[in-house]
């Protein structure tokens, strides 16, 4: 035992390296289990952090997606929580594209709270692209995330998915996280949530990370027109700021989003996503007039459609729980319009291919 304990406290160079070569392989078999999609393999219940840990639930999704991919085209859709919101799920989703005259597809709301461009493009780097579209949800809420959560994506902290494209671009762009090729940083993050997750559950008795709630506002009462105003003011005094601050690095990640994504084989379809404009009017106009024209251009540049369908929807204030939340009224109808401008595009693309 004193031997033991005399070589656990050694601390010869020689001892040192030797350990630390015990652990590479370790740590390399730990990331593999993440990014090669084996951790799904485990149930979705055992990895929620907490009832709304959108990000666990979106990482497992993906990574079953890349285990286990559908055998039908398929339709994935990035962006925030007002995307999260603006739809009833993947599968009612298919159902209104297969009713108006789509293909069968698999679809997938790979949304999330405060979901990043990066985070999006990591998404798109990892999900199947063949015979695959990607819906970019677009808000001036996503052009004000922060820079450092936006880059950190590159080690995996947000999502637990590696995107070679992503870090080469932070690194080359960025000098961020140049000789760290890893998302071992997000993988301990998790890990360590996640643990704590399971002490708590101890002593609560029961299992406190879920069950998972999709839609956060089912069941609330709609906020007031006066309350919707003050959120008008409020996202001026606390949101407008960062967008100023962080907008043009925003636009490059979306940028590399659809570039990586087409390189990749997706369809890209950027959508303005769901807003409550009988409430804004035209309060938003300052931030619009900044991001639209430059969203245009790059859809342009770029050659993928830019869809802004919301004014055209016979949908009143009261479809919102607040600005940008659809409610159970709302989504249905904000949904099948998206599922219709998805069929034209399908149609129009099997018509490119067709041969004369």
């Amino acid at each position: 035992m004193n031997s033991f304990a005399t070589g656990f406290r050694n601390r010869s160079p020689l001892v040192m390296v030797a350990a630390a070569l015990l652990m590479v392989p370790a740590l390399v078999l730990l990331q593999s289990f993440f990014t090669s999609g084996s951790w799904s393999s485990v149930p979705l219940h055992f990895w929620l952090r907490h009832p709304h840990d959108d990000p666990g639930v979106v990482s497992w999704s993906v990574a079953r997606l890349k285990d286990d991919p559908p055998r039908a085209p398929t339709v994935f859709i990035v962006g925030g929580s007002s995307a999260r919101e603006g739809i009833v799920s993947g599968a009612s989703l298919a159902s209104d594209i297969r009713r108006l005259g789509g293909p069968r597809v698999y679809a997938a709301n790979l949304s999330s709270s405060l979901q990043t461009y990066s985070q999006s493009l990591a998404i798109a780097d990892n999900v199947p692209a063949e015979d695959a579209w990607l819906v970019v949800g677009i808000s001036p809420n996503r052009f004000a995330s922060n820079a450092d959560v936006t880059l950190s994506q590159a080690v995996g902290k947000g999502m637990l998915l590696r995107s070679p494209y992503l870090s080469r671009y932070v690194a080359r762009t960025y000098r961020k996280y140049r000789f760290d090729p890893t998302i071992l940083p997000g993988i301990f993050l998790y890990l360590s949530d996640l643990a704590d997750t399971y002490v708590r559950s101890i002593y609560a008795g029961g299992w406190v990370g879920g069950p998972y709630l999709l839609h956060r506002v089912d069941g609330k009462r709609p906020r007031s027109p006066e309350r919707k105003q003050r959120l008008v003011r409020g996202w001026y005094r606390l949101r407008y700021p960062a967008f100023k601050e962080n907008f043009a690095m925003n636009v490059g990640m979306l940028e590399q989003l659809v570039e990586c994504s087409r390189k990749r084989g997706l369809h890209v379809v950027l959508v303005e996503l769901p807003i409550d404009r009988e409430i804004i009017g035209r309060q938003f106009d300052k931030p619009r007039s900044q991001y639209v024209p430059r969203v245009r251009r790059l859809a342009r540049e770029l050659g993928v459609p830019y869809l802004d369908f919301n004014a055209d929807l016979a949908m009143s204030s009261e479809h919102f729980y607040d600005l940008q939340h659809l409610t159970k009224t709302g989504r249905p109808i904000w949904q099948e319009r998206l599922a219709r401008e998805l069929v034209l595009l399908m149609q129009e693309t099997d018509n490119e291919q067709d041969p004369p």
